[in-house]
């Protein structure tokens, strides 16, 4: 159904707090980060509009299954493992930012490298189970977690402390060119149609896409208020020195008639398990393309009974996760980070520009094989 589309890019928007997106489009606030997000809104949801031409094309496929009408499997498992490493990496940097979010603002007498351990076991769980059990998870996680979320950012924006001069200061820079790094750390907001790289074996052939307007409307939504909320908040100079500056943020809200007063602890808790949906998603989406690089492979959307090659492949995805925070400080992560975000950027315009071509020739194929599917 269209409304599973929709929950992806909502994720996906909302998610760009936990990789470092707001920093990353501060540190240009007078130097190219508005025309960057006009950029990347542009490109965005043409790109999203592009690939729902493919989902048309190839109802019922994934992308390997796609890739298997036009060359051979060999020649796909370079693009399947390219694929892959993008997902496991955007899993594994959100998991290790958010584990030192846990431990900063939440409870800073638990190690970070126990947080991520526990947020790993958690994920791996999750990112074994089928495509069409996390999709229900995904509704599930959503309908909790984003009407709170919502409610964080209307608080915020009413908040008496929110300066508007600051947040006009800055639209005065809207001449400024666009820039690489900004425009890369935008897009990321409007990527949720990219998990249907494989979610499209779930849909019908009669499937068909509605209120595509939403998608441009919901991630601009997200992404000017990630970016204008904090320095309406912080002011202009204050608000380019925090790195985590939505955490900074929410703990200068509070909730006079609630049972919590300090904002942070909900907001915290909330985007955890937005978090651990997140990475659950990218390493089951990861855990499938490498999955099918291997001989025999047969796609299966709600197999009866897990896989144990489910297991060994996440249990890798987990052991490189925490090796990764056990090499890599803080500050190499946020770099790692803003470098990562510039090439999944690169990553995702040509691979949607190469299915889209490969939609354009597509053959006339036939009915997929009946089974498990979302209704429209």
């Amino acid at each position: 159904m269209n409304r599973y589309f929709y929950y992806n890019v909502l994720l996906l928007g909302l998610i760009n707090l936990a990789l470092f997106v707001p920093h990353t489009l501060i540190q240009y606030r007078y130097t190219g980060a508005l025309m960057s997000m006009a950029c990347a809104a542009v490109s965005g949801t043409v790109l999203a509009i592009l690939f729902t031409h493919v989902m048309k094309t190839f109802p019922g496929k994934g992308i390997p299954e796609i890739l298997s009408l036009y060359i051979p499997k060999y020649a796909s498992i370079p693009f399947l493992l390219v694929w892959a490493l993008t997902w496991l990496s955007a899993s594994s940097l959100s998991l290790n930012t958010f584990s030192v979010l846990i431990n900063r603002f939440f409870n800073p007498d638990t190690s970070s490298m126990i947080v991520l351990i526990v947020m790993c076991l958690t994920c791996m769980y999750g990112a074994t189970r089928s495509l069409l059990t996390i999709i229900f998870v995904l509704e599930i996680g959503l309908i909790f977690s984003a009407p709170i979320i919502l409610f964080v950012f209307f608080k915020a924006i009413h908040n008496k402390n929110m300066e508007w001069d600051a947040i006009r200061t800055v639209i005065q820079y809207w001449k400024q060119m666009p820039r690489i790094k900004p425009f890369a750390a935008a897009s990321f907001a409007f990527t949720g149609y990219i998990n249907f790289f494989m979610m499209n074996r779930l849909l019908s052939p009669n499937f068909r896409l509605r209120f595509r307007w939403l998608i441009p409307v919901i991630c601009s939504l997200a992404l000017l208020i990630s970016f204008f909320v904090p320095i309406g908040i912080h002011g202009t100079e204050e608000s380019a020195n925090y790195l985590y500056i939505w955490s900074v943020t929410s703990d200068t809200l509070i909730m006079t008639y609630g049972f919590i007063e300090r904002v942070i602890f909900v907001f915290l808790l909330m985007y955890l398990v937005m978090t651990l949906i997140f990475a659950s998603i990218g390493w089951l989406m990861a855990m499938e393309m490498v999955k099918s690089c291997l001989p025999k492979a047969k796609p299966d959307i709600d197999p009866s009974r897990t896989p144990r090659s489910n297991w060994i492949i996440v249990s890798f995805f987990a052991a490189m996760t925490v090796a990764y925070a056990n090499w890599i400080s803080e500050k190499e992560n946020f770099e790692i980070t803003t470098y990562w975000i510039v090439i999944r950027s690169g990553v995702e315009i040509f691979s949607v520009l190469f299915l889209f071509v490969l939609s354009l020739f597509a053959p006339k194929a036939g009915k997929p094989k009946a089974g498990k599917k979302l209704e429209q």
